[in-house]
């Protein structure tokens, strides 16, 4: 992760965190940290004390470099026999194979779900998290009700002797939101300790050059870590 306990803000501990993002090559956000108020100056410090700043310079170095090396653009078909498709007609046999194998892991309770459910639904007009969306059908049943009456389907389907875990990944903006329907919804007909939600993790954003931006005087500007963060 990037994120490490917060140091305690000192005149010491302020001159060692400022030498650690000079050696790093981020010394510029501490430009205007002076005249910041003390408020300010103590959230900013314990923001920058919990990022791994050499890491996550690391991380736009290594992902820069890779761009455009040699050969990184070459795009080759997948080697007959390394991938099936649940689509094809002529592996009927296969997909047989595979849900009673999924159904035998599901009763050895060897199965869980996990949701990305960090996004809001901005883009579809909603202020609310994605999964509260009401995608226009009949039963009026949000994103996170069709999953979950699916994992409730798969867990009668296998004897009602298995528990599927339903791991739910939500982000600053929709955690509250989120975890607010599933207890108004009685987590969909699941059982409240077969849900666990969990924060989608952040990092710094960078400029071109590699500077870590900052959103405000006295805050660093993160976004979502991707879904690889998982």
């Amino acid at each position: 992760t990037m994120v490490q306990s917060t140091a305690s803000f000192t005149s010491e501990s302020l001159a060692a965190l400022k030498q650690r993002y000079a050696e790093a090559g981020q010394g510029h956000v501490f430009k205007g940290f002076d005249e910041l108020d003390d408020k300010t100056a103590g959230e900013f410090f314990g923001q920058l004390s919990g990022i791994e700043v050499e890491r996550v310079t690391g991380f736009f170095k290594n992902a820069t470099a890779a761009h455009g090396q040699e050969g990184g653009d070459k795009i080759e078909p997948l080697e007959a026999g390394s991938f099936a498709s649940a689509l094809d007609s002529a592996q009927a046999d296969e997909r047989a194979q595979w849900r009673a194998e999924g159904m035998r892991l599901i009763g050895a309770n060897k199965v869980a779900v996990i949701l990305l459910a960090g996004g809001q639904g901005s883009r579809l007009g909603s202020s609310e998290p994605k999964g509260c969306y009401d995608i226009g059908l009949p039963s009026q049943s949000s994103l996170f009700a069709i999953q979950a009456h699916r994992i409730r389907r798969l867990q009668q389907l296998s004897g009602n002797t298995a528990t599927i875990p339903w791991l739910v990944m939500t982000s600053g903006p929709t955690s509250a939101a989120t975890q607010a329907t599933f207890a108004q919804a009685d987590y969909f007909g699941l059982r409240e300790e077969d849900v666990f939600f969990f924060n989608q993790g952040v990092l710094p954003c960078f400029d071109f050059d590699g500077h870590i931006l900052l959103e405000q005087a006295g805050r660093v500007a993160v976004a979502p870590n991707g879904n690889g963060g998982v």
